[in-house]
């Protein structure tokens, strides 16, 4: 079993709270989020690795924006579909799934090497993200991807959904798990995470709410809007953002002074 004792991993629990963003999901000369200007405003980046959004220049720009402004270069691999924006629940296999996130992982660890960067984090986007949290087999066979990245060292974090197969497999794989909590999408009643579909258009004032809510005393509400208790972490968690939200400038904004405020 491979040691949790990592310096990359003890850079989200330094952080104590921190912001995570996708990053980088255009295509070509097509931008889609503020990405330039949303940089400043996060501790970790989830960098699109080229299947459900991004290209090999979109990719190398990210990397190069990331080490510019000191953030965190995680990748974010999805799945094979740009049209559905990875979003789109598709039937896939184990066998299927190592190979795809082997292919993107690998694809951007090329360049972070080449920049003389370090990978801080691997978080699956999308509809890949929700097959590995309900699926165990698809979930082992994406670790077994994952922990290529380091064959010689301490496996990176993982970033997923504290009280998961994400965290399960985690656990027993011996890679570090960093607990994500989301501000820009809704939660059932029952602490079930919701696509982006299938949630509320997210709102600076909802965003600032959720924000002032987890940070006080770990709750936020659900989808009706009402108070939901968060699973357990180890003191130190992850809040992520989605770049491609049309408030998504504002969104980052209104959780990082949020968080800067709590920390004074």
């Amino acid at each position: 079993m491979a040691s949790n004792s990592t310096p990359v991993a003890q850079a989200f629990k330094d952080v104590g709270v921190s912001l995570n963003c996708d990053m980088g999901e255009g295509y070509y000369r097509w931008r889609l989020g503020p990405d330039e200007d949303l940089f400043p405003l996060i501790d970790f980046a989830n960098i699109a690795c080229g299947m459900h959004a991004g290209d090999h220049a979109t990719m190398l720009r990210m990397v190069r924006l990331a080490k510019k402004h000191g953030v965190g270069i995680g990748a974010h691999p999805g799945l094979d579909d740009v049209k559905g924006f990875g979003r789109r629940k598709l039937d896939i296999t184990p066998e299927e799934v190592y190979s795809l996130a082997l292919y993107q992982l690998g694809a951007l660890k090329a360049m972070v090497d080449a920049e003389g960067a370090t990978l801080s984090h691997v978080k699956p986007h999308g509809a890949f993200y929700f097959i590995l949290r309900d699926d165990e087999a698809a979930c082992r066979a994406f670790m077994k991807a994952h922990l290529s990245l380091t064959p010689n060292g301490p496996p990176l974090p993982y970033v997923g959904l504290a009280g998961t197969t994400h965290e399960k497999v985690c656990a027993e794989l011996g890679i570090p798990f960093v607990p994500e909590i989301f501000v820009d999408i809704d939660y059932s009643a029952e602490k079930t995470l919701l696509s982006v579909p299938m949630s509320n258009p997210a709102t600076v004032e909802g965003i600032s709410k959720k924000m002032t809510s987890i940070l006080k005393d770990y709750t936020t509400i659900d989808k009706q809007g009402k108070p939901l208790e968060l699973p357990e972490t180890r003191g130190y968690y992850t809040v992520c953002l989605h770049s491609d939200m049309p408030t998504a400038l504002d969104n980052a904004r209104a959780a990082r002074a949020a968080v800067d405020a709590a920390k004074k």
